[in-house]
C-alpha cells in the first residue's frame, strides 16, 4: 500500500512540477509580451508627444499667418482690386479709340472742305493761280496756302453740308 500511495505522491509531484514548469513558461511567456507591449507603449507615447508638438508648432504657424493676413488686408483695404482696374481701363480705352476717331474724322472733314474750296468752280478765285504753270507746283503751294491760312474749325455739333464726293454743296 505504500508503494501505492508513494506512487501517488511521486505522480501528484510529478504533475505539480510539471504545471509549476507550465506556469513558469506562461509567466516567462506574459513578461515577455508585457516588455513587447511597454516597448510598443513607450513608441507610441513618444509619436504622441511628436504628434502634439508638431500641432503646437501648426497652431503657432497658423496664428501668425492669420496675423499676416489680417496687417495684409488692412494695408489692401483702401487699395481697388485689380478687376476695377481692368474695366475702367478698359471703358477709357474705348472712349480714348471713339474720341480720337472723331477727332481724326473732324480733321478729314475740315481737310475736304479746305481742298474743295479750292477747286475750280467753288466760287473761290484767287489771283495767284493763273499764274501758276502746272498740276505740280499748284498741289505744292495750295497745300502751304492751306497750311498757313486761319479759317475757323467748324463746332462738332455743327453739320457738314458735303456732298457724297466731300465737296460743300
Amino acid at each position: 500500500m505504500m508503494s501505492i500511495v508513494e506512487e501517488e505522491i511521486q505522480k501528484a509531484q510529478e504533475e505539480r512540477e510539471e504545471e509549476g514548469h507550465k506556469h513558469c513558461q506562461l509567466l516567462e511567456q506574459l513578461k515577455a509580451e508585457k516588455a513587447d507591449e511597454a516597448s510598443k507603449l513607450q513608441l507610441a507615447i513618444t509619436a504622441r508627444d511628436a504628434a502634439l508638438a508638431d500641432n503646437q508648432r501648426v497652431r503657432h504657424d497658423i496664428c501668425e499667418l492669420q496675423q499676416q493676413i489680417e496687417s495684409t488686408n488692412a494695408a489692401l483695404q483702401d487699395q481697388v482690386p485689380w478687376n476695377d482696374i481692368q474695366l475702367v481701363l478698359d471703358q477709357a480705352h474705348g472712349d480714348m479709340v471713339s474720341t480720337t476717331t472723331r477727332f481724326w474724322n473732324t480733321i478729314d472733314a475740315l481737310q475736304n472742305r479746305r481742298l474743295a474750296s479750292y477747286l475750280p468752280g467753288s466760287g473761290v478765285v484767287h489771283a495767284d493761280w493763273a499764274e501758276r504753270s502746272g498740276p505740280a507746283t499748284q498741289g505744292h503751294d495750295v497745300l502751304l496756302s492751306l497750311s498757313e491760312s486761319n479759317v475757323p474749325l467748324p463746332s462738332q455739333q455743327e453739320p457738314s453740308a458735303t456732298n457724297q464726293h466731300g465737296s460743300l454743296v
